[in-house]
């Protein structure tokens, strides 16, 4: 206040009017600061104490809202990636044999002697197609520990799934609700497990950030050991954070959780660790799919009649079991692969059981993921008698190259950023530094012209030329650092009524918002008062400015407030996925873009209304609403779905994914190339997301 008096003083004396200018500058300022103070002191002072915990009652509540969600989710989840169709296969699962074991006397398998007559530990076995059993050998685990281990594609992910569905539709009393979490991107040294884990519950289930749960139902939900994690992908991390990631995990020995991981991975995360391993876990793997359980699982696929082509790869399956094809379909994945681009498309198998040409499993199973795209999008036409809801029908019809070229690309992008994550909000990283630097200079132009367009005619050219190259600059630098921040995880926003009015009237009435505004708004009125005196008399500009920035200080903590509203879920609300994130994420863009409209609007009413120019009304109505509109939408391209869309104009211009980038990928996971893990997308396997990579890098 003090720097922006000398500078009201300075201008003063090189008015005409000199001592006198200064002598009302002084008596506006200081009759001025009982009332700044006075808001200062206003603003810290809370009328009420809040609520800093959530309620016992409403943490109960919060976890039955939450077993809900999850149970809806994944039953159709299980359905879009057909792990029900038309059963699932037998995968038998024991105790590994390998030195993996924490607290080995708590879940070794026993002698067989010792087993037999009741003595020792319970054998942990059980098979994926008889998943009630495993449910309750899980249940039986001292302290409901499990790791599950295996190569890649034999069926870990399927398992865990089907586990957290069956705990959850025949729950055993008040059991913690298991919820799957997708372990990429976590980061052991920057985040404990409970504080990872409330955060994830916290953005992928907004429902429970709802008022009627209370401040912090994820977090007490954690705390009191509500909650299952259900940990996929240990091997997806970083090798370096996996035994910082064991050593989380058994600084929280007391909480039940289930953890998946690729075999190898976790022997070495273990001998990194010191070989403490999981403590008080049981850890389980596959035993290698039996050739007549896979060619049971091929005849219930295969129609009544099948071709010579089926009728020796069967053969061949039953009888030479160390032949390539049959140690191909030894594991999941490759059966299913093999079920997608052969069996449904009704193509013909005979070249399979070729060893001239597949001498080796690797060999076919890499044949196999280089035609699953467009066997996929092929088989799977959008049908104009489905409802658009149905789960694994697509809406639109793609060009299989075109299909196959933009999954390239983007299993590219992860693998260059090491996550198998692919989120909406991180495609910006694939845009170079110096484009986004031209586009941030880009904007600050299009800002500058807007402010001289509108200001210039109402001060005069001369005052939008000068002050107009200045909003380029600040433009620029801080569009230049919003394209070099972090990336920022998507808002939430719901503009839906009904149901919400109530709510609505509390934030708008929020005493904390509305004083915020008023502060704000004398502080911006204040400086623009200068700007304005700098043209027509400093004092007339002063009192138009603050009378002005009180107004626009009103509007902006009523803004606030209606910001705040649409930014609090109700308890019905759905877990986050891809489309429903940046729905609600562009929903805060626009929302930004119309507040500030809004508010500059109301400023050019005051001041047309205050006679402070002599301009029409209607004109400075208009033109702060437009000048707003502008400066909102460009504030809101610093939100996540302003930085995707920025970055997905870019790539498009380079070549790279269409321009209706998540549309396509809702139809990619409704045909089942791509699965959904909350607001994130990951390919079917990992398996595919590096072939894809690799035949990306080989055209590149």
């Amino acid at each position: 206040m003090l720097a922006a008096g000398a500078a009201a003083t300075i201008l003063a004396l090189g008015s005409p009017t000199g001592l006198d200018s200064v002598a009302k500058v002084g008596g506006l300022i200081v009759g001025l600061t009982p009332l700044i103070l006075g808001l200062i002191y206003w603003a810290r002072r809370s009328p009420h104490r809040p609520q800093v915990a959530s309620s016992p009652a409403q943490v109960s509540a919060a976890q039955r809202q939450l077993c809900d969600l999850v149970l809806a989710q994944w039953r159709t989840e299980i359905v879009v990636r057909q792990l029900d169709d038309p059963a699932p296969l037998a995968v038998r699962w024991r105790l590994t044999e390998l030195d993996v074991n924490g607290d080995v006397e708590q879940v070794a398998r026993p002698k067989l002697l010792r087993y037999l007559i009741g003595q020792g530990t319970r054998r942990f076995e059980g098979r994926t197609d008889r998943i009630s059993e495993m449910a309750s050998e899980f249940r039986k685990l001292p302290r409901r520990r499990l790791v599950i281990l295996g190569d890649p594609g034999m069926g870990k992910t399927t398992l865990a799934v089907l586990l957290l569905r069956e705990l959850l539709m025949y729950p055993h009393g008040e059991e913690p609700v298991p919820v799957f979490f997708s372990m990429s991107g976590w980061d052991p040294s920057a985040e404990s497990l409970h504080t990872w884990v409330a955060r994830r519950l916290t953005e992928d289930y907004p429902a429970l950030r709802a008022p009627d749960f209370g401040p912090d139902a994820p977090r007490a939900l954690v705390n009191q050991r509500r909650i299952l994690p259900i940990l996929d992908g240990l091997d997806e991390l970083p090798e370096q954070a996996r035994p910082a990631i064991l050593d989380q995990l058994n600084a929280a020995a007391a909480d039940p959780l289930i953890l998946t991981c690729r075999t190898a991975e976790y022997e070495t995360a273990l001998a990194d660790q010191g070989r403490r391993g999981l403590t008080s876990a049981a850890v389980i793997e596959p035993n290698q799919l039996k050739a007549a359980d896979a060619a049971a699982y091929l005849e219930r696929n295969l129609p009544p009649t099948v071709t010579s082509g089926w009728a020796e790869l069967l053969t061949a399956l039953r009888v030479h079991e160390h032949s390539p094809i049959s140690q191909a379909l030894s594991s999941p994945l490759t059966l299913w692969l093999l079920r997608k681009v052969y069996v449904e498309p009704r193509a013909d198998p005979a070249a399979l059981c070729d060893t001239s040409r597949f001498a080796t499993a690797d060999a076919l199973t890499e044949h196999l993921l280089d035609h699953l795209v467009e066997a996929l999008i092929t088989a799977n036409p959008p049908r104009p008698d489905t409802d658009d809801e149905h789960p694994f029908v697509p809406r639109h019809t793609w060009e299989p190259s075109d299909a196959k070229t933009w999954l390239a690309f983007l299993a590219h992008h992860l693998n260059m950023i090491n996550s198998r994550d692919l989120a909406w909000w991180q495609l910006s990283l694939a845009v170079p530094r110096p484009i986004k630097a031209v586009i941030a200079l880009g904007i600050g132009l299009a800002l500058m012209c807007a402010f001289m367009f509108s200001f210039g005619l109402v001060l005069g050219s001369a005052f939008g030329f000068t002050f107009g190259p200045a909003f380029v600059l600040v433009g620029g630098v801080a569009f230049a650092i919003l394209g070099r921040s972090s990336i920022t995880e998507p808002a939430y926003a719901d503009l839906r009524l009904r149901g919400r009015m109530r709510l609505l009237w509390r934030k708008l009435t929020l005493w904390s918002s509305i004083r915020a505004g008023l502060l704000f708004g004398l502080v911006v009125g204040f400086l623009f008062g200068l700007i304005v005196g700098f043209d027509s008399g400093l004092v007339d500009g002063l009192a138009a400015g603050l009378v002005g920035g009180l107004a626009f200080g009103l509007i902006f903590g009523l803004a606030f407030g209606f910001v705040l509203w649409a930014k609090t879920p109700l308890v019905n609300d759905g877990p986050q996925t891809p489309t429903v994130t940046f729905r609600r994420d562009t929903k805060l863009l626009y929302l930004y873009s119309l507040v500030f409209g809004v508010g500059f609007a109301f400023v050019g009413l005051v001041f047309g209304l205050g006679f402070v120019f002599e301009f029409e009304l209607a004109a400075l109505v208009g033109l702060g609403f437009v000048f707003g509109l502008a400066a909102g939408f460009a504030f809101g391209l610093g939100q996540s779905s302003g930085k995707y869309l920025v970055a997905i104009v870019v790539l498009r211009a380079k070549g790279c994914p269409s321009l209706r980038l998540l549309t396509f990928l809702d139809d990619a996971h409704r045909v089942g190339i791509l699965r959904e893990a909350g607001a994130v997308y990951q390919f079917r396997h990992a398996k595919l997301q590096d072939r894809l990579a690799a035949t990306y890098t080989m055209r590149a």
